[in-house]
């Protein structure tokens, strides 16, 4: 059997009630959820934590024109593949990443600095 540990943590009400409206519809309990919400989130940000080669993608959006031509040059290195679409008024952008982990952090970083809403998906670890 697993251990566990219990702690507590506070989150904003409103998210509260959404992670019981989200238990209730699908049958679960929170406790499952946020283990489940945990894990994704701890491997999707592992390169962080672990240097290594990683190969992924990156989904990118902003309201505004998304990411500059600069920005794809400086991270030509571990960029494999960039797709741009518009979407009602939104910026969508898809990057195929392979490289070192630290780069792939930067880029994820340079892209939040524009304001745009930044999801790395390792692809292997």
């Amino acid at each position: 059997m697993v251990s566990k540990r219990r702690f507590g943590v506070s989150i904003p009400s409103d998210l509260a009630d959404q992670l019981d409206l989200l238990a209730e519809r699908i049958g679960r309990d929170r406790s499952s959820l946020v283990v489940e919400a945990l894990k994704t989130f701890i491997h999707d940000h592992l390169h962080v934590l672990v240097p290594h080669h990683c190969t992924g993608i990156i989904v990118s959006s902003s309201s505004g024109e998304g990411i500059s031509g600069s920005i794809i040059e400086k991270h030509r290195d571990i960029i494999m593949s960039y797709n741009h679409y518009h979407v009602d008024r939104l910026c969508i952008i898809t990057i195929i990443v392979s490289g070192e982990s630290r780069r792939i952090m930067e880029l994820t970083r340079d892209l939040s600095r524009l304001g745009c809403s930044v999801r790395y998906i390792p692809l292997a670890a």
